[in-house]
Formats: structure tokens, sequence, C-alpha cells
């Protein structure tokens, strides 16, 4: 019995260059041809075909095929940052941001280099494979940590094996990127992007969220938005998801289509266009009346449930001390010993409120003085108290 196939329009473009026989071009607004190869393979057998997530501002020529049904069916909302209309980073943001926010992020950036050693690097045409898989290794890890603290599964961890099968081919031939943030050299926020001729599309990130004072995700954002300015490609497409967040730095909206493709005499075919077409159109009458956002805060709550023993919330507080009232301490490592790396958030919050360098610090234990500890600088001492409590 022939099946249904689905096919990610992205990933066969990106991936793998080649679309089933009935597409015959994809062009942009200007007639710029993308020249996609046909993919004959386990599509001529197939009654249904769907081709997911299609960007409007393709234009998509396909075959006229007299037995064959193309359905068009318009999905979701999409975010693009059109980087030709700047010149650089600096008009980018006054244009977008207010100025408020444009000190705010030029804050954000500052403080975190004041306060570790960072560097950042976008490896794009070379890298090596020992760094390459190092990073997605921690890239998971950022991944997993960062969805636990949401209380949110995280789909996009059953594609990162793949990611990291294909990716290297394509960083070393300039298809795509990895921008990584260094604290010294431990990765702390890792960005996948992808590239189409012009065309940036942003796959994946993740960042260390006991940086997250420092806002991790702004920053990452703000300089691949610079280095794709800077290298002249022309559209940065965000993607969709996390309309709220990708909003503030997309300068257009877009919407996706799927294409559902069938035989004129196949009912099934038939049928499967109009409960995607019905699907989406519940879609947006639940997000219209704000039912999506209440349905995933359900979701939040049920996973609460479900991991229960893992889901806890740091509670502390910083008070300021005279350092000679104090019991024997014991100095720490809070990056060294895992014992200790529950404190790392706390302290690395106490860095940006006092805008003091990690290296500038010892943290201590107090002895005979449970969950107490001692956060000195070359000026100051203050009482760190941790009360953890499972939600």
């Amino acid at each position: 019995m022939r099946k249904r196939l689905n096919i990610s329009f992205l990933k066969a473009f990106l991936f793998e260059n080649s679309l089933p026989p009935i597409y015959t071009k994809i062009l942009d607004t200007n007639g710029y041809d993308f020249n996609i190869k046909k993919n004959e393979k386990n599509t001529s057998n197939k009654h249904i075909v769907i081709v997911k997530d299609i960007p409007d501002y393709f234009t998509i020529e396909t075959a006229k095929k007299p037995k064959t049904v193309l359905k068009r069916i318009k999905t979701l909302k999409g975010h693009l940052v059109e980087l030709d209309k700047f010149k650089n980073i600096e008009d980018y943001l006054n244009n977008k941001f207010s100025s408020k926010s444009r000190s705010n992020l030029r804050r954000y950036v500052k403080r975190l280099e004041t306060c570790f050693n960072i560097k950042c690097i976008t490896y794009y045409g070379d890298i090596s494979r020992e760094e390459y898989n190092r990073l997605f290794v921690s890239l998971k890890e950022l991944l997993i940590k960062r969805f636990k603290q949401k209380q949110e599964t995280n789909y996009e961890l059953q594609h990162l094996d793949e990611y990291q099968q294909i990716v290297y081919d394509m960083l070393l031939r300039k298809e795509a990127s990895l921008f990584v943030i260094y604290d010294n050299n431990n990765p702390i926020s890792i960005r996948i992007n992808m590239f189409k001729g012009y065309l940036a599309y942003y796959i994946l990130s993740g960042y260390d969220t006991d940086y997250s004072k420092f806002h991790l995700g702004s920053i990452d954002m703000l300089k691949n938005i610079e280095w794709c300015i800077n290298k002249r490609f022309k559209v940065y497409d965000l993607l969709k998801g996390y309309d709220y967040y990708k909003s503030n730095w997309a300068t257009k909206t877009h919407y996706y289509y799927n294409h559902i493709i069938y035989s004129i005499n196949s009912i099934k075919g038939y049928y499967t266009s109009i409960i995607q077409k019905v699907k989406y159109y519940a879609y947006n009458v639940l997000k219209h009346y704000n039912l999506i956002q209440k349905y995933k805060r359900v979701k939040k709550i049920f996973y609460g449930f479900k991991h229960k023993s893992e889901i806890k919330s740091t509670l502390y507080t910083f008070k300021e001390i005279n350092i000679d009232d104090l019991d024997k301490k014991n100095k720490i490592d809070i990056d060294k010993n895992d014992s200790f790396l529950f404190l790392r958030r706390p302290v690395y919050d106490f860095l940006f409120l006092n805008s003091e360098n990690k290296s500038n610090i010892t943290v201590s234990e107090l002895i005979n003085s449970q969950n107490t500890f001692i956060i000195q600088s070359r000026s100051k001492c203050f009482l760190l108290k941790i009360g953890s409590s499972k939600k």
C-alpha cells in the first residue's frame, strides 16, 4: 500500500538541494533562480506528498500534470530581518530599537565582557573536527538544561544528531556556520546558521542559563545579525515559533504554506487537504482567543508534575558584611567541584549586579553554617544565603 510522504521544504532546500519533480523552479521576488534539483526518489509511487513550511517569499513554479492536484494551505507566521536595508549594525539598531533598548543591549554586552573572559568566534569555512564534536556535546547539554528550566519538552533535540552529521561539511563549504560565545574555553552560547545564496537561516541555538542575568539570548542574536550584515547577506530568516521574541528583532513577517500533492483520483489525498486546512484554521482561531498560551501553561503544569523530582528553584539573598566578623571558612571552586555547581547562577548574578570580574572574587563556604557562603571581592565581602525549594 502506498503511504503518505512528508517533506520538510527547508531541509530539502538547504541540506539536499532537491525537491519533488513537480517543482520546476524556486525564484525570489526579483526572479533569482536557486537551481533546485528534481528528486524522483520516493515520490513517484506515493498517493500523497506533503511539502511543509514553504516561505511565501519564494515564487514556486510547478509542472503541469493533468492527473496531479497541488493544494496550497497557509499555516504559520515566520520572521525575518531584511539585512540589505542597513549599512551596518548601528544603522539596524537605530531603525529597529528605541534609545533605551539600544542602551540596554550595549550594557549587556559590556557587562558580560567586564565580568568574564569572553571571546566570540564564528566558525565558517574552517573548524577542527575535535572542536566541532565538543561543541555539539555542549549544545546538547545547554538545550537540555534550558528546557528543563522552562519546564517544556524540547523538540529540537531529536534533530541534533542529524545536524551534527551534516553541518560539518556544510560549514567547510560555507553553507553553514557555528557561532560560539566562550567564557575562557567554555562554550556558553552556541548557534547554528545555514545559508543559501544571499539567504541566511537561523536554525537553532542554546545558551547556559547560569548566565541568564546577562541576556545571552539577546547578545547572541545581536552578534549574529551584525555578522550577517558584515558578510553582505540580504535576508536573515529567523523561522517560525517564539513570535513574542523574534518579533522584537524582525523587520518583516511572512507566512508559511504546506503543499499537498496527490493524484486526482485519490480520495485520501482530497480528505488530507481538507483536514490540513481545518487544522490550521482551528489553530489560528485558538491563537486569536489566546487559548494556545493557556494550553502551554497547562502543559507546563503537567510537565512539572511529571518531573517534580528534577525541578528545583534556587532562592538566595546577598548581604554585605564585615570580613572580620566571620567564623572559619573554606575556599571552594564552583566550576570544578560538581557539588557546588548550583552556586554558579547566584554568583554570576552577583557579578552582574556589582560589575565584578570573575577572576577578582573568591567563593568560600562557611564552616558549621549550612547553605551559607562568602563572596569576597577586592573591596567588599558579601554573605550569600541559599535556600532551595522544589516546585
